[in-house]
């Protein structure tokens, strides 16, 4: 039965919803101190809190603050303080300060010092905390403290900060967005609005990061991105890294950064990197939460942390489970032509129409567990293991059209095939990796040395039924039992060397090898039992990787500038082996040598103001199956490598930027980009009559595409007037365009020299917006839109959202629900996503919906136990130079 969905229902649901939350705690107490207006001096100018009196002195003038009442359960409190400079004695007038709970460093209360350095916090429950008071040039001070009734911490001296300039110190609470040299971080820990969601979900509150519903990435439209997690490269398959993503959940991820111009350090082909950094480390004890999420569309997903730590040791264990039921509806249409006898006019040689209804169901589980060791002060050693597993069932059902036109006949003729196609598969994935990390600090000035070893191992395995009945021409029905299995494993060691040779400049040395292996099997059957061989489309697969990074990076700094060179060179043996009774299995193998230099500056002025301009080349290379002359056939299709068509690229990257933290707005952040390409490699598709199915079907080559070019500008903008509202605003606008000369043969065997132009400008926006109501109820919504955009000879479709949700914290953030409504106008089902292919040869369109892309999601988190989180030591690296990349 069709469910239906009532946006009165929905509205009315959250407004119960937020009378509950609101009068499920009595409200707090608290308000302006009385007989002295907040921020005035009293008589004689001296300032309130009684000058230089430093906490523990038994001083006349005690700070002002509200008498001592009688404590009656659900009762707040009012906090007061004075701030002053260490160094010199005056006053800190305009700092943010923050009452963070002691259990898990989330934010309780925030507020800023008036002229006199003079803060005031009402409303804080009883309770351990810590007061946290960050401010520019200033160290970051943290303050334990507990609350039983009114307090007054008297006067806190803040110890100017000695911070070199390479690295980014952010006032107050860590903003969401930062710029640290070539890359921009998203805090995902200090974002609320997230964390119910998944990686996945966070990554497209990162800047410029888009996802789209079939979990593809894209960077500032660029989709050649490739995936770190924790400084490491993820080598996770296409597949088995949609999969995780889908499946983390953002709680557990620290920041996310993405680097749109990687320098020589970073040894990749891809034109971005997306750097995924996990959990915060723990300073003491032990800390226990666990919760379950789900929804009406509908997916469940329980998970649990366990973190422990004891002197030198910390444990960190996590595992979570997921069930997911997705519904999809697509539409399309595609068009073979050829040239008509009137120049720049086509006739079109046969047309398809398909419409088809797919349904997928998922079980998933991740485990990560993390040890560090502290050998000794100058050194430590840490060890990683992880993996998920994934078991997915789909189910497709499509109708199918199709019309052939004779047009060389006399009389001209078409002819018709109609066919009905049912399609269900079975599949189940598995990822596993370790790895061990070992530092060595020479001193404390960033001389030191990191090695890393990692290993990763993956198998899926598919089985897959396929029955096509034609309407009229039964002869020609199908039959297929399709089993795939997968199997990889790969190594890499990494080390890198730090070594400052004065207070302003350092060099860095660092070396990567790497080798992966597979396996894979493709065993294929025309009939549902697995006796009849399907020779067109079995083969086997042996593939193997081996490479060699090196670079070398020299910065120097003078005064607010920061000046960084690398240069990098890549060896890459590649070996590929398709195994196969049709006469085009290909044994084949090659190397090649890529050499990368980059060029970053950056300035910071002290007031914040972050500037930077970069400059870095890539060469990349053909992949295996981009030269292979092996056909891997689908269904309706094939594709092909180009053996003797394709030469390396290369890739010229300019950014220059701006970014602005303000005390009391929040961030606001420019960039402009620029990228020329030659030599660009990117897929064309067409369609042929093929002599092995004996029908025309659409096939993909790669080609070079001479050249391309993309340029634009993006601004991101976080208003934060208080610790309790934030609205983000990300916008980007470019051009991206191409012109190819390429070879086509046509259906009479002539070879034709084609050029094709295209050029579009794009953009797309996204808005977030946080609030914390009644000192209980947290608001979020976010909306996105995505125009139109193209690749080679193909067009994207638009694409937008918007969703909102509701969360609430209980019993001193023990225990946390939130409801979320995603898509509440139900675009994913009325409008759908899709694409375009623009080859004048070869059109098509199709059209994707989400039949239950409206839904409902609602949870709960529990936590116990007691910690301290330690951020800094996942996030900091203000003593070891670069991470381990």
């Amino acid at each position: 039965m069709k469910k239906t969905f009532s946006l009165r229902a929905l509205f009315s649901l959250l407004l119960v919803l937020t009378t509950i939350l609101c009068v499920a705690q009595p409200p707090g107490g608290g308000g302006p101190p009385g007989g002295r207006p907040p921020g005035g001096r009293p008589p004689g100018g001296r300032p309130p809190f009684g000058g230089d009196r430093q906490w523990g002195q038994n001083e006349g003038n005690m700070p002002t603050v509200k008498q001592k009442k009688r404590v009656r359960e659900g009762d707040t409190f009012q906090v007061v303080g004075v701030l002053r400079d260490a160094k010199t004695g005056e006053y800190m007038p305009y700092v943010n300060v923050a009452v963070l709970d002691s259990v898990d460093m989330e934010l309780v209360k925030g507020g800023i010092s008036n002229m006199d350095g003079v803060f005031e916090l009402n409303g804080v429950p009883q309770g351990s905390f810590v007061l946290r008071v960050s401010a520019i040039g200033y160290e970051s001070y943290m303050h334990p403290f507990k609350v039983t009734n009114n307090t007054n911490l008297g006067t806190l001296r803040i110890n100017p900060g000695v911070t070199s300039i390479g690295e980014v110190t952010v006032a107050a609470e860590r903003p969401l967005y930062a710029m640290d040299g070539e890359k921009l971080i998203y805090n995902v820990s200090e974002d609320p609005s997230i964390q119910t969601g998944t990686t996945e979900d966070a990554l497209q509150n990162a800047p410029g990061v888009e996802v789209d519903v079939e979990g593809n990435i894209t960077l500032r439209g660029v989709s050649s991105v490739e995936i770190w997690v924790n400084d490491k490269p993820s080598k996770l398959t296409e597949e088995n890294l949609k999969t995780y993503l889908q499946t983390l959940p953002a709680n557990a991820i620290a920041r996310i950064e993405t680097i749109t111009n990687p320098s020589a350090k970073y040894a990749t082909d891809a034109e971005a990197v997306i750097n995924i950094v996990t959990s915060a480390h723990i300073k003491s004890n032990q800390f226990v939460s666990f919760g379950v999420n789900g929804s009406n569309q509908p997916f469940v997903s329980p998970w649990v942390s366990y973190m422990w730590k004891k002197e030198k040791l910390s444990i960190n264990l996590f595992a979570s489970g997921r069930y997911s039921f997705r519904d999809n509806a697509s539409n399309s249409w595609s068009q073979k032509r050829r040239d008509a006898a009137t120049e720049g006019e086509y006739e079109v040689t046969w047309a398809d129409t398909t419409s088809q209804t797919d349904n997928s169901r998922s079980y998933s589980g991740n485990v990560f567990m993390n040890i560090d060791y502290e050998i000794d002060t100058t050194s430590d050693i840490s060890f990683d293991a992880g993996g998920f597993y994934n078991d997915n069932r789909n189910d497709m059902l499509r109708t199918e059209s199709q019309t052939y036109y004779y047009l060389d006949s006399v009389p001209a003729y078409s002819q018709l095939f109609a066919d009905q196609t049912s399609d269900n598969s079975d599949s189940r994935m598995i990822f596993g990796h370790a790895g061990v990390d070992y530092t060595k600090k020479f001193d404390n000035e960033g001389h030191n040395l990191r090695l890393g070893l990692n290993t990763r191992l993956n198998r899926n395995s598919t089985e897959e039924w396929y029955n096509r009945f034609y309407d009229v021409y039964t002869d020609l029905d199908e039959h297929r039992y399709m089993l795939t299995n997968t199997f990889g494993y790969g190594a890499s060691l990494d080390a890198r060397y730090n070594r400052p040779y004065s207070k302003d400049g350092e060099l860095s040395y660092g070396l990567r090898v790497d080798h992966q292996q597979d396996d894979n099997t493709y065993d294929r059957y025309n009939d549902t039992v697995g006796i009849l061989i399907d020779t067109l489309r079995a083969y086997q697969f042996k593939g193997n990787e081996s490479s060699v990074n090196a670079d070398v990076n020299w910065t120097r700094r003078w005064g607010g500038f920061t000046l960084s060179t690398g240069l990098g060179v890549e060896g890459e043996y590649t070996g590929f082996n398709y195994i196969s009774d049709m006469p085009f299995a290909d044994d084949s193998s090659y190397f090649h040598v890529h050499f990368r230099p980059s060029i970053h500056l950056t300035y910071r002025t002290e007031s914040m103001h972050n500037w930077k301009l970069n400059y870095s080349m890539r060469m990349s290379h053909p992949r295996g199956e981009q030269v292979s002359t092996f056909r891997r056939y689908g269904e309706n299709s094939y594709s092909v490598g180009n053996p003797n068509g394709l030469k390396d690229g290369f890739t010229h990257n300019m950014e220059a930027g701006w970014q602005k933290f303000f005390e009391r707005f929040g961030n606001i952040g420019w960039e402009a980009y620029g990228r020329w390409s030659t030599n660009e490699i990117s897929s064309l598709t067409d369609a042929e009559y093929d002599n092995y199915l004996e029908r025309i079907v659409s096939y993909s080559i790669p080609y070079n595409m001479g050249t391309s070019w993309r340029y634009g500008t993006s601004i991101n903008m976080t208003y934060r007037p208080s610790g309790f509202f934030n609205v983000r605003l990300y916008a980007n606008l470019y051009d991206y365009g191409y012109r190819m000369e390429y070879d086509r043969v046509d259906e009479f065997g002539n070879i034709e020299h084609k050029t094709d132009e295209n050029h579009k400008w794009s953009w797309n926006v996204r808005v977030n917006t946080w609030a914390k109501l009644f000192d209980q109820l947290q608001v979020t919504a976010s909306a996105n839109y995505r125009s139109p955009t193209i690749g080679l000879m193909s067009e994207s479709k638009a694409r937008y959202f918007l969703n909102m949700g509701l969360r609430s914290d209980f019993f001193k953030r023990r225990l946390s629900v939130f409801v979320n409504v995603q898509d509440i106008f139900n675009w994913g089902a009325k409008i759908g996503s899709g694409s375009s292919n623009t080859n004048p040869y070869y059109l098509s369109d199709s059209t994707r919906k989400m039949l239950n892309s409206r839904y409902i999601s609602a949870g709960f988190t529990l936590r116990f136990g007691k910690m301290e989180l330690e951020r800094q030591a996942k996030e900091g690296d203000s003593e070891s130079g670069d991470s381990l990349e």
